[in-house]
């Protein structure tokens, strides 16, 4: 049971899957910043699976160094790296995301989340039961395949979701490939 977003003391945005498939990019990133305003997105890496996340001027990076001011939750636990909290957005499968919410600081996502948090909330068989296989392409080079497969049997659930990424890059010795699982098993009683 969760709270109403109206008594929460700050403002909460959220991006449902429907939103993040409607992009068709490979990353999270790119449907955060088409639906939360405030939030920007950029490149410092050279590479597009290794967002600089920016939320009202705090940041969370895969670059070590950079310095953080949002936490990443992923599923309640927190996903950024022990040594300089650095995020890695490239190890989260887009398929197997159910929503994204991002929430200004509040002191209940602790003290390093002083801009905020990022609260990733992934797919599971108790919420999503059938089959899916998607296939893209694009420029220079980019083909993405993704399936997931979920399913209920009474009080037992399997969900799994594989992604595969791979493009040339926009410039030369640039080139990216990604391979991703999500895998969840459930129980649930009263």
């Amino acid at each position: 049971v969760g709270i109403d977003v109206d008594k929460v003391p700050a403002a909460v945005n959220a991006v449902g899957a429907a939103q993040i498939a409607r992009t068709d990019s490979p990353d999270i990133a790119v449907a955060l910043q088409q639906h939360v305003p405030g939030l920007i997105v950029s490149d410092t890496t050279g590479n597009p699976f290794m967002p600089d996340v920016q939320f009202r001027g705090f940041v969370a990076s895969p670059v070590s160094g950079t310095p953080q001011g949002l936490a990443v939750y992923q599923n309640g636990m927190r996903i950024n790296e022990a040594f300089g909290d650095t995020v890695n957005w490239d190890l989260i499968p887009t398929a197997a995301i159910r929503s994204v919410t991002v929430v200004t600081n509040n002191p209940a996502f602790g003290l390093n989340a002083l801009g905020g948090a990022v609260n990733v909330q992934m797919k599971n068989g108790f919420g999503y039961q059938g089959a899916e296989i998607n296939t893209m392409g694009g420029s220079f080079g980019r083909i993405q395949s993704s399936g997931q497969y979920g399913k209920r049997v009474d009080n037992f659930s399997v969900y799994g979701a594989l992604e595969g990424v791979r493009e040339n890059g926009f410039r030369n010795f640039s080139e990216s490939a990604i391979r991703r699982f999500y895998g969840d098993v459930g129980y649930r009683t009263d």
